[in-house]
């Protein structure tokens, strides 16, 4: 069965695609996006999980990276002026706080978090200062590269090569994060608090060689940038772009999905479904395909490419998550002037004890007894009923179990959810069963169930952030094009692609590729 013919076609609904499309569909193109799931977003959805009244963010619950994106700086899309995205920002960055409740706050001000870090050691404030207005200097360039193609790797560091502060950058995209804390500071607060805040957006451990970048980017940023909250859920920005799509004549189906794309004359020309409908792509098709299972959806690919991409590497752990309905708001063993904050809490006192931490996950090992935990209770208006609240709580996991591998969550989620929630309670003591209406648990098998074409093994970055992974290496050097050599017109997007996972790139880099390979002028369509 052949359905009608569009000029687009993309397989995922997920906002990296929907991005894509959205882009194409500005353009002029009639666009069909097809999702399996019967809701579109993929990470960046908010759902009704449990109970009627409470809406929970899946995946993503704040936007920090795309809040650089000419996608919002610009709004090149229009979905803050006419497609209803809103962001609140709140008054503080982030906070963090230790077992024994010393406190570092980090203000989006930098001459207010130098006069925090100073309360623990005058010297690393002194040096903070410097290390992040240099990295506030470096935005520009790093940022430039970030939302359109990049640059083949041997050329952009040819290019850093050029003068000190590119050298400086080199140094640091191919160190640890814990090599530069220990290099630069002394007092144990701020260097948990940094270590903390990377591992938590690249999921990577502390001292993975070739992940150092995080380490300025992230601080730079949030002193340049606010983190965004998206005004009804992370998934009000899937649903911005929908409409963007539909105010351009494009088409978005649900309960779609795809098993094969199709390919004559080495070139792609549609999707087929589950359903046996094929739809057909005049101009090019765009998938959400992990590098590691392209050969499940494309045949005739090149064996070495096919080899290198199965080589891809995905985050060293990954999260486990507790969605649950609150009867209220829960009191936190926490500064007031921090409640608004994203808060860290570590339990720990000693970087030795915070690294220790990471012990369990190396060896496939639940981690229980110092576990690494993220989220917090909320009130987010009209997403739960008045009064109540509800908990987003995530802790790193191993995804695959070294007694029973990745199945073996299904046995033991539930159990490791109730030993983490019991932990929380130093920092949140009315984390309590009277206190939790419902509760669902998220294991890293089942991230990956929910998107096994993006989060392989449960990444939802869906990929390591080593050097041999960002950039134009990402997700190798041949792929990183987003176009895929040997099938003319099938382009990737997704995590797994440059600039990486999370809300960053949303599909812009993937339409820049396209326009240029049909002749539209990209620059144009963004500026109508």
């Amino acid at each position: 069965m052949v359905s009608a013919e569009y000029d687009i076609v993309v397989m995922g609904g997920g906002q990296n695609t929907l991005g894509a499309a959205a882009y194409l569909a500005k353009a002029g193109k009639k666009v069909l996006v097809l999702e399996r799931h019967p809701h579109i977003g993929g990470g960046a959805v908010t759902l009704e999980r449990n109970v009627p009244g409470y809406r929970y963010d899946k995946h993503s619950a704040v936007h920090i990276l795309i809040q650089a994106n000419p996608l919002i700086v610009n709004d090149e899309l229009k979905l803050l002026s006419r497609f209803g995205l809103q962001y609140e920002y709140p008054p503080i960055a982030t906070a963090t706080i230790l077992e024994d409740f010393r406190a570092l706050p980090f203000d989006f001000d930098i001459d207010k978090t130098c006069e925090a870090i100073a309360r623990h050691s005058r010297k690393d404030a002194e040096t903070y200062r410097e290390f992040a207005l240099w990295g506030k200097r470096m935005l520009p360039m790093t940022l430039a590269g970030m939302f359109s193609v990049p640059i083949p790797m041997p050329a952009f560091l040819g290019m850093l090569g050029q003068n000190e502060d590119g050298r400086r950058l080199i140094d640091l995209m191919l160190r640890s994060p814990l090599q530069i804390v220990d290099e630069l500071f002394e007092s144990d607060i701020l260097k948990i608090h940094l270590l903390k805040v990377v591992s938590e957006h690249t999921l990577q451990f502390p001292d993975d060689m070739g992940t150092g970048l995080g380490l300025l980017l992230l601080p730079a940023f949030m002193h340049t940038y606010r983190l965004g909250l998206p005004v009804g859920g992370s998934g009000a920005l899937s649903a911005a772009l929908a409409r963007c799509i539909q105010h351009h004549g494009g088409e978005i189906r649900t309960e779609s999905e795809v098993t094969q794309v199709l390919i004559k004359g080495g070139r792609a020309v549609g999707l087929q479904l589950t359903t046996g409908e094929s739809i057909h792509a005049k101009d090019a098709v765009i998938a959400c395909i992990h590098p590691r299972r392209l050969d499940r959806f494309v045949e005739g690919l090149d064996p070495d490419l096919l080899a290198r991409a199965k080589r891809t590497r995905p985050g060293p752990y990954t999260l486990l998550k507790v969605d649950a309905a609150l009867t209220g708001p829960l009191k936190k063993n926490i500064p007031e002037e921090l409640t608004k904050a994203m808060v860290e809490c570590i339990f720990a006192n000693t970087l030795g004890e915070f690294l220790e931490s990471f012990d369990p996950l190396r060896h496939g090992r639940p981690a229980i007894d110092r576990p690494l935990i993220g989220g917090a209770d909320l009130t987010p208006p009209g997403r739960v009923p008045e009064g109540k609240a509800l908990l987003y709580l995530v802790s790193y996991q191993p995804y695959a179990l070294a007694d029973g591998g990745p199945q073996k969550w299904d046995e033991i989620k539930e159990r490791t959810a109730d030993r983490i929630l019991e932990k929380t309670t130093h920092f949140i003591p009315g984390l309590v069963p009277e206190n939790i209406i419902a509760r669902e648990v998220d294991s890293p098998l089942d991230i990956e169930r929910y998107s096994p074409n993006s989060m392989v093994h449960g990444d939802f970055s869906g990929l390591g952030f080593q050097f041999y992974q960002t950039g134009g290496y990402r997700p190798t050097p041949e792929l990183a094009q987003y176009a895929v050599p040997g099938i003319e017109r099938l382009y990737l997007c997704g995590p797994f692609m440059h600039p990486g996972g999370g809300i960053f790139g949303v599909g812009r880099p993937t339409a820049i590729k396209i326009c240029d390979d049909l002749g539209i002028d990209f620059d144009k369509v963004v500026s109508r």
